[in-house]
């Protein structure tokens, strides 16, 4: 797809349907940028396989195109976009084993800091922890209320991350957050599967369980808890994919 300034092209780009977007304060542009295109992706306003333009998004969010150039960079390295130097750049295309694939190295990292965060804390700071999860979880509730996916995402990941973090374990957190796996693995289910505002609210539902769990702070319950609670989404999306496979027999 051309990006081009011609009228014609320019009406057919993916970039016109998220027309006006907000200027972005000029700190922290990178982040800004990267967040603002990963919403697009997230929302289904920028789908796989459209063809994007550097000049064209710096115009869009009314910044320069370093901080574009950097975002996109960054998008590559997570996964979100592919760079082809002789045909342009791509919104990348995903697929469910991919997602599973992701699930399961989640797993792997989160039962680790789980342990170690009940091994580090004492039963006062534990409960602590669990009064700010039970406070995100809250906002989740609200999120679905207001039929917010990115809220909704960018919960769950703090939620998730802030169990990484209570592990006091400086290199595990570090290599989660720079991986781009929370980013990724987090965006990529709902790029697969949009959520309606039932299905936002189960979700939210789904931490309240296992928080329930995680107060007790029996380390096996807990630990058992965690896989459920992660993996269940495998089992989603075989009946997702089943479902689909039906409607289109």
């Amino acid at each position: 797809m051309n990006l081009g300034k011609t009228e014609s092209s320019e009406s057919s780009s993916p970039l016109s349907n998220i027309r006006p977007l907000e200027k972005i304060d000029r700190s922290s542009l990178r982040d800004q940028v990267l967040t603002s295109i990963r919403n697009a992706i997230i929302t289904g306003k920028l789908k796989a396989s459209d063809k994007i333009s550097e000049v064209e998004l710096s115009e869009q969010l009314g910044v320069s195109r370093t901080p574009v150039r950097e975002a996109i960079r960054t998008l590559e390295l997570h996964g979100f976009i592919e760079v082809h130097p002789k045909n342009g750049t791509y919104i990348a295309s995903f697929d469910t084993e991919e997602l599973q694939d992701g699930l399961h190295v989640r797993v792997a990292l989160e039962e680790l800091a789980l342990k170690q965060a009940l091994e580090r804390m004492n039963s006062r700071d534990w409960q602590r922890h669990c009064d700010h999860l039970e406070r995100l979880i809250q906002s989740m509730f609200a999120a679905a209320d207001e039929l917010d996916p990115v809220s909704d995402i960018e919960l769950d990941m703090e939620f998730h991350t802030l169990m990484m973090d209570a592990a006091q374990n400086r290199i595990l957190s570090r290599s989660w957050k720079l991986s781009g796996a929370s980013n990724f693995i987090w965006s990529l289910e709902h790029v697969l599967y949009p959520h309606t505002k039932n299905e936002l609210s189960e979700h939210a539902n789904r931490h309240v369980s296992l928080l329930e769990v995680l107060r007790g702070r029996n380390l096996e319950a807990c630990v058992d808890a965690l896989r459920h609670h992660i993996l269940r989404k495998i089992n989603d999306i075989q009946t997702v994919g089943t479902e689909q496979d039906l409607q289109n027999a």
